[in-house]
Order: structure tokens, then sequence, then C-alpha cells
């Protein structure tokens, strides 16, 4: 698979009522997931101070985001994260 993943340099969840109403389902609840980063190539091969970094705007529903936090909560505590 030829890819160019987003290195992630910050990230931002917030409430969006209205994302919920363009998509037309007031009950349902979304939230805005914003993501700022570089390229991982440009990162990788460039002063990463000088790499521009781009945002990356998500609706998310609330059960989508439980499912990524299960998720990455699996992937960090099985790569020994949390461990103090």
């Amino acid at each position: 698979m030829d890819s160019d993943p987003v290195a992630v340099q910050h990230f931002d969840l917030a409430p969006s009522h209205a994302l919920a109403d363009v998509l037309g389902q007031e009950s349902l609840e979304v939230w805005a997931l914003r993501i700022s980063g570089g390229s991982v190539r440009e990162v990788a091969t460039t002063d990463p101070l000088d790499v521009v970094p781009r945002e990356y705007v998500f609706a998310v529903p609330i059960d989508v985001i439980g499912n990524l936090a299960r998720r990455f909560t699996e992937v960090y505590e099985q790569h020994g994260g949390g461990l103090l």
C-alpha cells in the first residue's frame, strides 16, 4: 500500500452541534476532531521545524470516539504504556 501518513503534532476534540445539524440528526452527538501535522515523509527528510503543518478536521460520532479510545488504550498498554 502506497500512503503518506501524517505525523501528528497536535490534536483537539470539541463538540460540534453544527456537524450534527449538517448530518440531519439532532440526536446524533458529533465531535470535531482537528489534527495538525505534516507528512511523515516530509518530517523524516526535512528539519521538522521547517515543515508547514496542515490541518485536518473530521466529524466523529461519539460511538466512534469510544471505539478509538478503547483501541488506542489497548495498543498503548500492549506497548508498555502507563507504567510509572
